[in-house]
Order: structure tokens, then C-alpha cells, then sequence
């Protein structure tokens, strides 16, 4: 036992470590940390004020919160935050609508059903043309049958030169039956 956190550390955690170049040893042990605070199962390191580095399924993730940012690009993408930058902003304690773009904001839906839907007048009233009221418009030569349509997919070359695979037995290794009717089965008394 030793009364020197730094010793245990390095004696107990970074044994492998200890073997690595030195800048994959402080990301070692900037991981090391990260694991020990874990936020909704990904770990959220800061590296400046609105730059953070994100591990999730041991991969690692750079969000930027100022440019709205993530190394995944979901962030950019989809213009609201991705889970990483969810992490962060959790982590920081930030208000997400900040970090959303303005078309989920709910003032913007409100706008979209804002214009105004003018009534048609009576139908007396409209005019139409003698080419349109003149043309015929007629039903489907066919009836659709009932039933779901059956999905029909392309097959691969490969399962067209193969043809249909064959299952062996897990008795006896044989195509052609299964092991309920192998007549190499063990017999039940």
C-alpha cells in the first residue's frame, strides 16, 4: 500500500501504458479519467470552452459547440445536436435551443401554417376550360387483388449459379433430411 496517489495510478492503471510514445500515453490517461466520469454513457472531456472531446463505443468524437460541430457530422447534418454534443451540453449544463438550428424551433412552425389558405368561390363560379370538362376520365383497366403484393427481390449471381442451398443434418453431416428423420439418430427409449 502506498500513500501516493500518482504511484498508485501508475502502478495500478497505467502499467500498459507506461510502454506507449508519449502522446498516446496522455491520451491514455486522458481516457482513463473520462471513464471515471461518465455522462449518459459517453464520456465528455473539455479541451477549451466550447471545443470537447466525446468517447462513445471506443471511438473518440470532437465537438465544436461554438461552429455547432461534430467529427461524426451528424451535428452539421441534421443542424440539432448529435448525442455526443448532447453529452456536452448535458455535461456544461447549456440550454439545447441554443445549439438547435431555427427550423425545429417551435416560433418557425408556427410561421410555416401562418399563411394565409383562401377560400374557392361557389362552384358556379369557376371557370373552366371546354378541353378540360370535355376529356373523359376513366377507372383502372385492372382491379388490384386483395392480398399484400408479393415483394419479388433480385437475386444475387451467386445465389443464381448456386441455386438453392442445402441444409445438412447436424446428426450425421448428410443433405436431404434433418435429424428428427436421420436414420443415423440415436433412438429414444
Amino acid at each position: 500500500m502506498t500513500s501516493n496517489i500518482a504511484e498508485c495510478i501508475n502502478n495500478r492503471h497505467l502499467v500498459a501504458a507506461r510502454e506507449l510514445p508519449i502522446f498516446d500515453f496522455l491520451e491514455e490517461v486522458r481516457k482513463m479519467f473520462g471513464r471515471w466520469i461518465i455522462i449518459t454513457g459517453k464520456m465528455a472531456e473539455p479541451s477549451t470552452e466550447y471545443l470537447d472531446t466525446v468517447y462513445d463505443a471506443g471511438r473518440r468524437f470532437i465537438v465544436n459547440l461554438d461552429n455547432k460541430t461534430c467529427s461524426c457530422r451528424m451535428f452539421q447534418i441534421d443542424e440539432i445536436p448529435c448525442p455526443h454534443a448532447w453529452a456536452v451540453i448535458k455535461k456544461k449544463n447549456l440550454m439545447a435551443d441554443d445549439y438547435c438550428s431555427e427550423l425545429f424551433k417551435p416560433h418557425t412552425v408556427v410561421k410555416t401554417y401562418d399563411v394565409a389558405v383562401d377560400p374557392l368561390p361557389d362552384e358556379r363560379e369557376w371557370k373552366i376550360p371546354t378541353y378540360i370538362s370535355e376529356d373523359v376520365v376513366l377507372p383502372p383497366r385492372y382491379k388490384r387483388p386483395p392480398s399484400r403484393p408479393k415483394k419479388k427481390r433480385d437475386k444475387p449471381l451467386f445465389e443464381l449459379l448456386l441455386g438453392k442451398k442445402r441444409h445438412a443434418c447436424s446428426t450425421c453431416g448428410q443433405t436431404g433430411h434433418n435429424r428428427r428423420s436421420c436414420s443415423n439418430a440415436p433412438r429414444r427409449k
